[in-house]
């Protein structure tokens, strides 16, 4: 009887069904480390418009943000909200009037002589939202000067808006911007301390903070872009010393300076008499400092040639004795 014959069982080989799970796994890992990635880098401007769209497309009613309380020290009305429109309509039309009122009949422009009308109507303006102890609005011989200090826009050694206050602050100001035809000029500087590995000099930190502001007045603010400049200063113009960190904390800023053509440092002095309650009834401030001298010129000349024993008028306005 003929033995029957084994039939060789097949090789299987080795299971790699466990390859499935580790390929998911690799997978998902990625994705996770795309997904950090992203949201390190993430610009905030354009999250903030797909977040408002998305909440439009949902049928939110109202996806514009509101004003919360505020996270300045001290202050009132600046908060994180959402997205980057953070003015009403009812706001813009209101400020707009207002500007269009003061530059009437100057071509658009602000003149020496609506300059200080227009740094009080922005000083409200900051004021309305709680900036007004943080931001500085000034009139020097540029023209009107609005300081931001950075930590109100930037984080430290960043020149990206990462938080809500950015927007609220500088909307108020782009207001005017738009609606003057005065040029402007945007001014990023520092302190004197190195910017580490991010930037190689505190020329690049400046120059690319200025461009910022300058790009968000561009897209969101509707401020004509041949209108404005961004210059990088780095920590070449400080106002106070960088030996203290009080000072360098005063040097890091942006500067909006909305010039105004034939404006003159006699121009700011007599704004700032004005302020002061120095100019009175028919005195002009503007050449005090020159007309002093000269009457005094005049009156030692007068002097030495009157004998001593003539009188001397003395006019109690202009010596202050007049009660």
């Amino acid at each position: 009887m003929p033995r029957e014959k084994k039939v060789p069982e097949e090789d299987e080989g080795v299971d790699e069904s466990w390859l499935a799970s580790w390929a998911d796994g690799m997978t998902l890992l990625m994705a996770f480390f795309v997904m950090l990635y992203a949201f390190a880098l993430v610009d905030l401007a354009k999250f903030q418009d797909f977040k408002v769209g998305i909440a439009a497309a949902l049928g939110v009613e109202d996806a514009t943000p509101s004003v919360a309380p505020s996270n300045l020290d001290g202050g009132e009305g600046i908060a994180p909200g959402a997205g980057m429109n953070v003015v009403s309509a009812e706001d813009v039309a209101e400020t707009v009037q207002e500007v269009e009122e003061l530059i009437q009949g100057t071509g658009g422009t602000v003149t020496p002589e609506s300059a200080e009308e227009v740094r009080d109507l922005l000083e409200q303006r900051f004021e309305a939202v709680g900036a007004g102890g943080s931001v500085m609005v000034e009139i020097d011989e540029r023209g009107i000067v609005v300081r931001f200090p950075d930590r109100l826009l930037f984080q430290s050694g960043q020149a990206y808006f990462d938080n809500q206050t950015a927007p609220i602050v500088l909307s108020q100001i782009s207001q005017v911007l738009a609606t003057v035809e005065n040029s402007v000029d945007i001014e990023g500087h520092t302190d004197d301390v190195p910017t580490g590995r991010l930037w190689p000099s505190n020329w690049e930190l400046s120059g690319a903070r200025a461009s910022a502001v300058v790009r968000w007045f561009h897209e969101y603010g509707k401020v004509p872009e041949v209108r404005m400049a961004a210059v990088g200063l780095s920590d070449t113009h400080p106002r106070q010393s960088n030996a203290t960190e009080e000072g360098r904390a005063a040097n890091r800023r942006v500067e909006v300076i909305i010039r105004i053509d034939g404006m003159t440092l006699a121009d700011t002095e007599v704004i700032e008499a004005i302020e002061a309650d120095v100019i009175g009834e028919g005195f002009v401030d503007t050449d005090t400092e020159t007309t002093t001298d000269a009457s005094r010129t005049d009156s030692e000349s007068d002097a030495a040639e009157t004998p001593m024993t003539a009188p001397v008028e003395i006019d109690p306005v202009q010596t202050g004795l007049e009660s």
